[in-house]
């Protein structure tokens, strides 16, 4: 849980590596009991601030839903 919570991006990685590792820490700690919403606000902050002005690009990543976040941030990991 300690890693999901401190969550941070590499700055030698992709935001496709990046969704990956997350989606691997929410994998190995089922019991979380996270939130859709709050696993996807743990992912956008804990990346750097690049790489969240080209998911906001997307629109205000923060004022979607978490099922919109997870489709854009599912986009444009196909397109990285």
């Amino acid at each position: 849980m300690k890693e999901i919570n401190n969550f941070q991006q590499d700055s030698d990685e992709n935001l496709y590596q990046e969704w990956e590792q997350f989606k691997e820490l929410l994998m190995k700690c089922p019991q979380h009991y996270l939130t859709k919403m709050k696993e996807v606000i743990l992912f956008y902050n804990g990346l750097g601030i690049p790489t969240r002005q080209i998911l906001d690009s997307r629109g205000a990543i923060p004022s979607k839903t978490a099922a919109d976040v997870k489709v854009a941030i599912q986009e444009m990991v196909e397109y990285t």
